[in-house]
């Protein structure tokens, strides 16, 4: 959970990267808590959501409003998130930067993007943090997959291209 001390709710504030938010809660526009950052790459947010029936939600980066210091705030509902984003399958460790995942390259996926800051909707926000670990796959060619439409592209840059054109 945040500590509401002046000093971490400042930290908070400053600008972050993606990956900085693993772990942190994400909410939609209505302001449905739908869980928890679980992995991210140049394209995605994935979100956790459950600790028995688990939700993993594949949120395109064009739908985060942005981080406020406390939640990082989409610009579509829950409705939307779950009749668009809902898979049921584990980001991929060779294409999403998953914490707490040991043995992978970070240096070609675009992780250390800034996140989009916005001013705080809420004040002495309180979270709990999940996260499931899972065992990495060795030896496993890359596979650049939109993991909305299952369209599989040769290079990273195809695929953001995609994204680009096709704005799930």
């Amino acid at each position: 959970m945040h500590s509401t001390s002046s000093d971490n709710r400042s930290s908070n504030n400053e600008k972050k990267g993606w990956i900085d938010l693993l772990n942190e809660s994400v909410h939609t526009t209505d302001d449905v808590d739908i869980g928890d950052i679980y992995a991210v790459s140049k394209n995605f947010v994935v979100v956790m959501r459950g600790l028995i029936n688990i939700h993993y939600y594949y949120i395109p980066i064009n739908k985060v409003e942005g981080w406020d210091g406390n939640v990082l705030w989409l610009k579509i509902t829950e409705k939307e998130v779950k009749a668009n984003y809902e898979r049921n399958i584990l980001p991929d460790p060779k294409q999403y930067y998953i914490k707490s995942y040991p043995d992978y390259e970070t240096s070609y996926i675009g992780y250390f993007y800034s996140v989009p800051m916005i001013p705080p909707k809420y004040t002495d926000q309180t979270q709990d943090k999940y996260i499931k670990e899972t065992t990495p796959q060795e030896n496993v060619p890359m596979i650049y997959r939109c993991d909305l439409c299952n369209e599989v592209f040769n290079s990273e840059d195809e695929l953001d291209k995609h994204m680009d054109i096709v704005k799930h």
